[in-house]
């Protein structure tokens, strides 16, 4: 063969016109030809499952095509000169091609299909995370529990439990040392993925949160959420410290002045100073007759006033815990005390409405304040000592003036108060209500400020930072929630206690909260959000983060993709294309390029530093999960259709009288009978990790758009490839008179074999791996240890060059054919001869033994189809003549058809009759 058609270009382009034009008129029609390519095929193979078959042709390119439609699939194109071999990896997952120009090129098999699977989660799984070092996964589902996975073999390594809500997002930290889980309730939980130690809570976002990212730096974490907000936070949160004691519910608390202590308030009918740094006990307040209602400090601290349910509102010394004053019942129960500024008056309210200053020196009832209808909620001086505010169940916020107790405003509240704050700059009184929404009025004027919205319960405290910039909020709802008085949103949101929580108030930091709650606990929290800002109004539907850290992404539900600084919080660019909201976003690491997907089915692809439009994508369904491949070559997009689709995102710059390749999904991977949820890239670059509501974890590979891997070292071209059975390493045979063994794990060359005195044309591998035949041009066929590249054997008898060479699928025999127009069968053991096959009446290109290893095919010059009994060498069990040049041919997996190669372009399907079987 290669003595007849690669002496030269120009002998192959006349004799292959020449046959083709010879064979086109008879053959044009045959319903069991793959047809185009538009030069002769000269190589052949199949995926394992055979429903695909690759050819390999003089036009320069490959084909997959479609075994039972006979339809090419994918056309692979890269090599610059004629392909002279394919070979497919044993799992399908990959072809390896050789070329007149010298090179082996290996292109990933677009498999449909997920290469494992497996059960994650009943009944649904919401997302995964792969860690940067490839080792681990991780799933997390609506069971709640985040599960680790071992990469290496698929099984379940550690099951971390202590979500309340259905698990939606996870993201490892970049250093691998920190795992982040999300959940649909907004809270973000941290663990260290090597022991499985809870590393701390966040209460993100009021509901489900539609992103989570790691920054490179590994010293931040972004979230986004269905509430339009963007959140920056430290990778390291205070851990929520309790402080036990009391034997009844909380009520009220209040910290020291100075920040070193906290007082508390319960129905255990105490009242109790601790030590706000360590959490120990320093005194009780005693005395009371019955629950302690209310508590706060003097601003100076010296003194706490505490109101019972006895009616009585009492003064005590705070260093010693000695009572200083018991004034004078109210007809009701206390609800409410506060002491002025100056500390020489306290001001108390009770269940009914009364409302009464007293003097801090000798008790006296210094004015009574008429005017509420019904429970008082909250009373206090202002600040700057100039006024008293106070609100009750009667729906109105009021406002006295503190020299004569004469009344100033009435302000509506909308709904029954039950919590009241005053700002330290006297501008806002925030009023919580049992319509579970918390109010703010300016005290200047009455005039509302806005409404905070979260609490699914009343709230029964609120407290103003020191900052004037913060409020924190404690209901009945088990939460502890802290707002962005600029915004007036949801900052952040505590969820440590296990009944109602009913007290809360700021430290002087304005950091440390002290909440406490009916379950008897007092609970230290801190404010871990960094910063914050509002991407879109709607609802921000997924967030990515460059590769370099520099620019974060949001795709919005107003159909908008913004990028934002890091540092700043400030947008950086707006991306327009999308004709619905955008469900899906991701930065290319190479930091160049911004992808996003909208409602609209389309897929656009932006420049990033300019915003224009590089590709446009129309997707079959909406694309709702996207990732690029860590080399930024390969980008996956999950659709609403449950399907995976992998894409192209390398901008080819225009060829001049070259048509641009159509823009069409590069694979599409199906096997998910639920909603794709999750999705994850491999460091690999080929491996893909999806979760579905169907509750599976599914590994995928990702087809390369282009060639995979380039391997060059030969000098000349390349006549035979075969990969190993394990599929790591590639055996490549050259007329450079070598073979080379790579490793395709690492990509580079392994070893170089001087196999033969002349061109190499063929070889294979054994069954187990661990030797390799080669065949060429000096009549010699040899066998090599694969580990040490030792030459082991050689089999004697062949007359001229050796072509084709085989391994029998049990390994105890090898075959080979070639110039001699014979078929030698050797045992491979001890090089004996065993069988010679006569018939061929020119020179056979190609001998392969069928999957059973009971017959032979081979195939030459003269255009003869032959099938072998391995047993029986007096004729062919089969045999077809073709007015062709057959190059090379094939057995399907199934053993019953062959594929023949030939000089027309075309691969012809033959079936075998039975007899041949």
């Amino acid at each position: 063969m290669f003595h007849r058609f690669l002496l030269s270009l120009a002998t192959i382009a006349s004799l292959g016109s020449l046959i083709v034009a010879g064979f086109a008129q008879d053959q044009a029609a045959s319903p069991n030809a793959l047809v185009g390519h538009t030069d002769p095929v000269y190589a052949v193979d199949f995926t394992p499952d055979g429903t695909q078959i690759v050819t390999g042709s003089f036009d320069k390119t490959l084909k997959l095509w479609d075994a039972a439609t006979k339809k090419p699939l994918r056309t692979f194109t890269g090599h610059t000169g004629l392909v002279l071999t394919v070979a497919v990896s044993k799992d399908g997952s990959r072809i390896a091609s050789g070329s007149l120009d010298n090179t082996v090129k290996l292109w990933d098999v677009p498999v449909a299909a997920p290469k494992a699977s497996y059960e994650a989660h009943k009944p649904a799984a919401g997302a995964v995370a792969i860690k940067p070092d490839g080792t681990m996964y991780a799933t997390g589902g609506a069971d709640k529990i985040v599960k680790l996975w071992t990469a290496a073999d698929g099984k379940p390594a550690r099951d971390l439990a202590g979500h309340a809500a259905p698990v939606s997002r996870l993201d490892f930290r970049k250093d691998n040392n920190q795992l982040a889980s999300a959940d649909d309730s907004g809270i973000v939980q941290l663990w260290n993925p090597a022991d499985g130690a809870a590393q701390g809570v966040l209460g993100a976002h009021p509901g489900p949160i539609t992103g989570l990212v790691y920054h490179p730096n590994n010293a931040l974490i972004l979230t986004s959420g269905a509430d339009g907000l963007v959140k920056a936070w430290p990778v390291a949160i205070p851990v929520a410290r309790p402080i036990a004691g009391h034997g009844g519910a909380i009520t009220a608390v209040h910290v020291s002045p100075n920040g070193q202590f906290v007082v508390s308030a319960s129905a255990d009918k105490t009242a109790r100073l601790w030590t706000l740094a360590d959490g120990k006990p320093v005194r009780n307040f005693d005395g009371h007759g019955g629950i302690v209602t209310s508590i706060a400090f003097s601003p100076n601290g010296a003194q706490v006033v505490t109101g019972c349910d006895d009616k009585i509102a009492r003064l005590f010394d705070a260093n010693s815990g000695a009572l200083v004053k018991a004034f004078a019942a109210l007809p009701a129960a206390i609800t409410a005390a506060a002491v002025h500024p100056n500390g020489t008056q306290v001001i108390v309210g009770d269940a009914g409405g009364v409302l009464k200053v007293f003097n801090v020196a000798d008790g006296a009832e210094v004015r009574a304040l008429a005017g509420h209808a019904g429970k008082i909620s909250g009373a206090m001086f202002t600040p700057n000592q100039a006024q008293i505010v106070t609100a009750g169940a009667d729906k109105t916020l009021r406002v006295w003036n503190a020299a004569d107790g004469a009344p100033i405003r009435s302000t509506d509240t909308g709904a029954p108060v039950t919590a009241l704050s005053v700002s330290i700059d006297n501008a806002l009184a925030a009023v919580g209500g049992e319509d579970k929404l918390i109010r703010l009025f300016a005290l200047a004027d009455g005039s509302a400020k806005g409404t905070l919205a979260g609490h699914t319960q009343p709230a029964s405290a609120v407290h103003f930072a020191n900052d004037n910039l913060k409020l924190v909020s404690a209901a009945a709802d088990q939460t502890v929630r802290v707002w962005d008085l600029k915004l007036n949103r949801q900052m952040q949101y505590f969820v440590d206690h296990k009944a109602a929580a009913t007290a809360v108030a700021f430290a002087p930091d304005n950091k440390t909260i002290v909440s406490g709650g009916a379950d008897n606990q007092l609970v230290v929290n801190a404010v871990s959000l960094q910063r914050m800002h509002v991407a879109d109004e709607k609802g921000v539907n997924a967030l990515a983060l460059s590769q370099n850290g520099a620019q974060y992404a949001t795709a919005d539900a107003d159909g908008s993709v913004k990028t934002w600084d890091i540092n700043s919080g400030n947008p950086v660019r707006a991306f327009a294309g999308l004709a619905a909201p955008a469900l899906s976003v991701a930065f290319n690491p190479n930091n160049q390029q911004l992808a996003g997907g909208g409602a609209d089915k389309t897929l656009l692809l932006w420049n990033l530093n300019d915003g224009n439009v590089q590709l446009k994508y129309a997707v079959e369904s909406e694309a709702t999960r996207l990732a690029f491949s860590p080399d930024g070559k390969k980008l996956i997009a999950a659709s609403n259709d449950m399907a995976i689709r992998t894409f192209n995102p390398v901008v080819t710059p225009p060829q001049p009288n070259v048509s641009p390749p159509p823009l069409a999904a590069v694979q599409t991977m199906k096997g998910s009978t639920g909603a794709i949820s999750g999705l994850a890239f491999a460091p690999d670059n080929r491996t893909a990790l999806s979760v579905a509501a169907d509750g599976f974890l599914r590994v995928w590979l990702v087809a390369s758009p282009d060639v995979a891997l380039n391997l060059t070292g030969h000098q000349s071209q390349i006549y035979s490839l075969a990969f190993s059975p394990d599929g790591n390493r590639l055996a490549s045979a050259s007329n450079d008179k070598t073979v080379k063994i790579w490793d395709l794990v690492m990509g580079k060359e392994q070893r170089t074999l001087a196999a033969q005195g002349g061109p190499v044309y063929s070889l294979a591998f054994s069954p187990d791996g661990t030797t390799l035949v080669t065949s060429g041009g000096d009549k010699t066929i040899r066998l090599f240890d694969v580990a040490s590249g030792n030459e082991v054997r050689q089999f004697a008898g062949a007359e001229g060059a050796v072509y084709s060479v085989a391994f029998h699928p049990q390994g105890q025999l090898i075959a080979a054919a070639g110039v001699d127009k014979k078929i030698r069968l050797w045992n491979a053991t001890n090089a004996q001869l065993v069988n010679t096959f006569a018939g061929h009446t020119d020179d056979i290109y190609r001998v392969q033994f069928n999957p059973t290893g009971t017959r032979m095919l081979s195939v030459g010059y003269s255009g003869v189809v032959d099938v072998w009994d391995v047993n029986n060498p007096a004729k062919p069990l089969f045999s077809q003549k073709l007015a062709l040049v057959i190059y090379s041919a094939g057995y399907f997996p199934d053993g019953r058809r062959v594929a023949v190669t030939a000089s027309d372009g075309k691969t012809h399907i033959m079936d075998l009759p039975a007899e041949a079987l």
